[in-house]
Parts: C-alpha cells; structure tokens; sequence
C-alpha cells in the first residue's frame, strides 16, 4: 500500500512542476491586434500578458523623462515598460488630417506582440 502512494505522490508532482512551469513562460501577448481611432481625446485600452519585463517599441516612439508614458506620431501610450500584466492606454491628442497605420510592438525576453493603431479620418 505504501508503495502505490509514493507512486501516485511523485505523479502529481510531476503535474504540478509542469504547471508551474506554463506560469512562468516570459513570453507577451496582447488582447488586441489593433486599435482605430477617429476623433481627438479618443482613448483606447488594450491588455498587456506577461509574467517578465518587458517594453514597447515603434518607429517614432518618443519617451518622456519621468512618466512612464511616451508619444507615437498623434498618439500617447502608457506605460511603455514594465513587469507582470497591465492594461496599456492609448489616446490619441490630435485632430486627423490623415489616415495612417504604426505598428506598437510589445516585446518580451522571448518573443513580441503587435497592435497596429490606425488614425482613419473617415
């Protein structure tokens, strides 16, 4: 009898030490693939999955000295960087005089993600 325990014992630990490790991936991921925005002040979320650090980048991403927030052609993104899961906001400050796509890349240790903000005037 005490040798069908330490069997089913060392099998559920198996189980569990595979859980574990589904828990700690670092790789992100995005609830979104993209954004539209069409009028001034219009404000977006999309969620942010990862149990590491990571950051955001585009072409044109400016960082401010302080808040973690940065500019994006019309936009304004924050955070741009952290750890652990978080909802990123996007808003967009300026009338649109044209429509454009940027590609915001959430990039991870291991792998991206990205949400395309599109400005459409339509």
């Amino acid at each position: 009898m005490g040798k069908i325990a330490v069997v089913c014992f060392l099998l559920t630990s198996c189980d569990k030490q595979e859980n574990i490790e589904q828990i700690t991936d670092d790789k992100v991921s995005v609830d979104k693939m993209e954004l539209t925005f069409t009028q001034k002040d219009e404000n977006k979320v999309f969620s942010l999955f990862c149990t590491d650090e990571w950051h955001l980048e585009a072409d044109g991403l400016s960082a401010y000295y302080g808040p973690n927030m940065a500019d994006l052609k019309d936009f304004t993104v924050e955070p741009v960087s952290g750890k652990g899961n978080i909802k990123i906001s996007v808003t967009l400050r300026n009338e649109l005089t044209e429509n454009y796509e940027v590609d915001l890349k959430a990039v991870g240790k291991s792998n991206q993600a990205v949400v395309k903000l599109r400005a459409n005037t339509n």
